[in-house]
């Protein structure tokens, strides 16, 4: 055992001799390695980090969520055929009160509309900005789509109906419009009218509610001052959440049964709505980011090959040189194994540095990404390894035939040449 301990210790010395006298030459070798291992990693860190993210809020709206619109969202495939959807009325509040009033609450958890309207002047003093988009909303709306307040409070349902000129803003609308000054209790003005502000929004920056940022949310009835609700040009939905003990399909079966009835529909008749669900944008996201991990493996691949012809190219030329040596460490007694576990483990040496540096750079970028926007990059474990595994595996095969050259040298000839 201390034997072949000693063995390992010398290949490895002997090796380690060389790498540091040709520092230029391994530097440019590990070059291909380490941007075959930051495209791959890099890929794998940024999709695996927008799943985690979206997966995220998928959780806090819940998975047993169905939006009545007008418009399917045409995730799944397939042609989007928007003609046919164009002549739909749009979800009304008239749907919503109706709904209300025939819904099974064994099958409905929550109900909630949303009216919006964009390119208002929202006016704070001498601030103003027409980039934000205001929602008339029912009193529960934001709770079931996992909005919370930070400061202040939502409006009650008391106040939704009657119509109250209040307002609960984004937090980047607040920052834009009171900067350091505390919101709660001023008044602003929508499109003239004036309105006090009760509530400010927790920061969302999350892709399901990035629009939360810089929304006001007003209530329902007081959306009228702003948009036609009953017109059917506004763009509403209806939001009902089931009971997450309870299979999705049996919500879906309700929602589809009530809007029907409401419509009107004939049994031969087509839906003229569209009933948009958490889980196709899930089950899209996931075929978008298994094909975004192809797109990696593929890219990074061909990097890691030109890498790999690098690295053995590097090697076959430090046969050459060293072929003497090699001859004089076999005439010595070396044996063929000494001699290949210096050149394989040179190799790999050699890929492990650059798929280092790749990972490095991966991680560098992640903390760039997270401290400069709003969105978390999570850097795991098993990216990490990923990485190391690749180049381990690049190091053998680049290594592995110049290594066995260099082994079967016959040491008279090695010597002589």
């Amino acid at each position: 055992m201390l034997k072949a301990l000693n063995f390992i210790i010398n290949a490895f010395s002997l090796s380690n001799t060389f790498l540091k006298g040709n520092k230029i030459r391994s530097a440019l070798s590990v070059l291909g390695i380490a941007i075959g291992i930051f495209c791959i990693v890099a890929v794998l860190t940024f999709a695996g980090s927008m799943k985690k993210n979206v997966k995220a809020d998928l959780e806090s709206l819940g998975t047993n969520v169905i939006f009545i619109e007008k418009w399917p969202w045409g995730f799944g495939g397939g042609e989007y055929k928007w003609w046919d959807f164009l002549n739909r009325p749009e979800a009304s509040l008239r749907d919503y009160n109706l709904i209300q009033q025939r819904y099974s609450n064994q099958i409905v958890r929550d109900i909630g509309f949303e009216c919006g309207a964009s390119g208002l002047t929202i006016k704070y003093g001498k601030k103003s900005t027409t980039k934000s988009r205001l929602m008339g909303i029912t009193a529960h709306y934001a709770q079931m789509n996992g909005i919370a307040v930070s400061k202040g409070r939502m409006f009650n349902e008391q106040e939704e109906k009657s119509g109250k000129n209040l307002a609960v803003i984004g937090s980047d609308l607040a920052l834009d419009l009171f900067g350091n000054e505390d919101p709660i209790g001023k008044s602003l003005k929508i499109k003239g009218l004036k309105t006090t502000v009760i509530g400010v929004l927790e920061k969302q920056g999350s892709m399901m509610n990035k629009q939360a940022d810089k929304g006001i949310y007003v209530p329902i009835s007081y959306m009228r001052n702003f948009t036609d609700i009953s017109s059917g040009r506004s763009s509403s939905k209806i939001v009902m959440r089931g009971f997450e003990n309870r299979p999705p399909e049996e919500l879906e079966a309700e929602v589809t049964r009530l809007m029907r009835g409401i419509r009107m529909l004939k049994p031969t008749d087509k839906d003229n709505f569209a009933l948009n669900k958490m889980t196709l944008f899930s089950n899209q996201l996931d075929s978008t980011f298994a094909m975004l991990d192809v797109v990696a493996w593929i890219l990074g691949l061909f990097s890691l090959i030109v890498g790999m012809f690098g690295i053995a190219n590097i090697m076959f030329v430090s046969v050459k040189e060293r072929t003497p040596i090699i001859g004089v460490q076999k005439a010595l007694g070396a044996k063929n194994s000494f001699i290949l576990i210096q050149f394989l483990y040179e190799s790999v040496v050699l890929s492990l540095i650059g798929g280092m540096a790749g990972i490095i750079m991966v991680w560098i970028t992640s903390i760039g990404i997270s401290s400069a926007v709003d969105f978390p990059v999570h850097f795991t474990l098993n990216n990490f390894l990923t990485g190391i595994t690749l180049s381990m595996i690049t190091g053998i095969l680049a290594g592995i035939i110049p290594a066995i050259r260099a082994a079967k040298l016959n040491p008279v000839e090695a010597i002589r040449s």
